[in-house]
């Protein structure tokens, strides 16, 4: 230990290291009564509903991953070793009390052993083994739509590691993997809790024909957890396993080969590599020309839940999302226009079910999720100025009853965190919010301007003025004889107008 304490920390090792200072306010028609503080360093997450539609985290948060990496060449020819412990740091604030906080936690740290087939470097096959937690590894491709990770799970594990085989030739590969987690298993006899390992199988193929196509699907296949939430405890489905599964798949088309198509960084692995790390994470798009990428992928998905029309019985509920994304580049121009679909048992999948263990009912009045935005951004490499603009059409996700008037809309991914709203919020950031009683579901109207100025290649200077319209937006409110009812909002809750001001390092 005394050895090892004893060797000195390169800075190297510390990789995409996002530090920011940020003025937010995320509604400055609004107070403290609706529940949004003034203009402060404090509070993050200020953005629109059609924002960080590809990564995990916001981009106005301070973080960094630790990647401590090794390569190595096999004893046996053409045998290549890979590994890497990766944790991510994030310290924070607590909006509620402004006290300082960091929150370690596993990054996606993996062992990796290859072989290169013919001694060729784009001929190989490998097998990967997630360590500590395989939530990089997951199905789908738009990492809003994803599937598959941790998160799928009914117990929600803190970890899911697993092991992935894949198969590369070239542009082509394909894979199978698993992933497990421990959880909580109730005999369906006695009801005793026991620990149980609940597994999950992944494959996936994929490559490019020519230059300008690429195909890729994938399917799996969960052990997603128990029915639990039964009305008698009696019942046969009482603690009876629910089982997930489901395919993605996703058509890519680009006119200009030096167009890169759109990948995630959060499905791929973290390495520390010379021919990897780059001197600078602030990227702008640019095109020798133009050219038109065109990426459309389908997510379908089924599981057993409870039929919340008929007691002791269950029902195969399916579930689909899909988005088509364009992106248009001519030098260092960029404009995009995605049409995004999510149905409302996909929202609601991870939970699992519009409520715990059910599927909706087929007596519910239910609608969709479909946004449509549009970005573009044009970047000034003389004055290293990039102003950009967005704006996103939302028709959300709803569920309610004919007979009172009562629905409520969602707003969630298909994380497990949707959670009911209470009282009146700024903004539009609840994942569930009962609309205005006698009122349908209305569209909800985003918009996002900004200019950023690079002030070095590790630093950039970043104003944002962002609106969001939701006439959903309701307050609970009492008569004399106690009765509630959700009655609309007001007006300068509805309309939030919100600001970013930052100073982001990013390296």
């Amino acid at each position: 230990m005394t050895l090892l304490l004893a060797l000195p920390a390169l800075a190297g090792e510390f990789m995409d290291v996002w530090v920011t200072t940020a003025f937010e306010d995320d509604n400055l028609f609004a107070g403290p009564a609706e529940y949004s503080p003034s203009p402060n360093f404090v509070q993050r997450g200020n953005q629109t509903f059609f924002e960080k539609y590809e990564s995990k985290y916001s981009d106005d948060i301070s973080q960094s991953y630790l990647a401590l990496y090794r390569e190595d060449q096999g004893f046996v020819p053409n045998v290549f070793t890979e590994a890497a412990f990766v944790l991510r740091f994030q310290p924070y604030t607590d909006p509620d009390n402004s006290k300082a906080a960091v929150s370690i936690a596993d990054g996606g740290s993996y062992v990796r052993v290859g072989y290169k087939i013919g001694g060729a470097d784009r001929h190989v096959v490998s097998l990967t083994g997630y360590a500590v937690d395989a939530d990089r590894f997951r199905l789908g491709y738009s990492y809003d739509l994803t599937w598959g990770g941790k998160d799928l799970f009914v117990m929600d594990p803190r970890s899911a590691p697993g092991m992935r085989l894949q198969y590369q030739n070239g542009s082509f590969y394909a894979f199978a993997g698993v992933k497990s987690a421990i959880g909580d298993y109730k005999d369906p006899l006695t009801g005793d809790p026991q620990n149980q390992a609940y597994y999950g199988g992944l494959v996936g193929l994929g490559g490019e024909i020519g230059e300008h196509l690429r195909l890729e699907a994938g399917g799996g296949d969960f052990q997603q957890g128990q029915l639990s939430n039964v009305q008698d405890t009696q019942s046969p489905l009482y603690n009876a396993p629910i089982f997930a599964a489901g395919g993605s798949a996703q058509i890519a088309f680009r006119t200009n080969p030096d167009l890169d198509y759109i990948v995630s960084n959060e499905l791929k692995l973290y390495k520390n590599h010379p021919d990897q790390v780059r001197d600078t994470y602030i990227r702008h798009r640019s095109l020798e020309g133009t050219g038109l990428l065109v990426q459309a992928e389908g997510n379908y998905l089924v599981h057993n839940l409870l039929d919340f029309d008929a007691v002791d019985a269950t029902v195969v509920e399916p579930a689909f999302a899909g988005d088509i994304q364009t992106l248009l580049v001519s030098g260092t121009t960029e404009v995009g226009l995605d049409l995004v679909y999510k149905d409302l048992s996909y929202i609601v999948f991870n939970v699992p079910g519009l409520t715990s263990g059910y599927a909706v009912s087929d007596s519910l009045d239910t609608s969709p999720q479909i946004y449509l935005r549009a970005q573009a951004a044009h970047y000034f490499p003389k004055v290293h100025l990039t102003p950009s603009v967005g704006a996103g059409y939302m028709i959300p996700a709803s569920f309610g009853t004919a007979d009172d008037g009562y629905t409520v809309v969602y707003r969630g991914s298909t994380d497990s965190s949707t959670a009911a709203a209470t009282g009146s919020t700024s903004g539009s950031n609840s994942s569930q919010m009962a609309v205005p009683d006698g009122q349908r579901p209305a569209a909800l109207l985003s918009a996002v301007g900004g200019l950023q100025w690079d002030i070095s290649m590790s630093t950039v200077a970043v104003a944002e003025v962002l609106y969001t319209l939701d006439n959903n937006q309701s307050v609970s409110v009492g008569d004399e004889d106690g009765a509630a009812s959700d009655v609309l909002a007001p007006a300068n809750v509805r309309n939030a107008l919100g600001f970013n001001l930052m100073i982001r390092a990013r390296f």
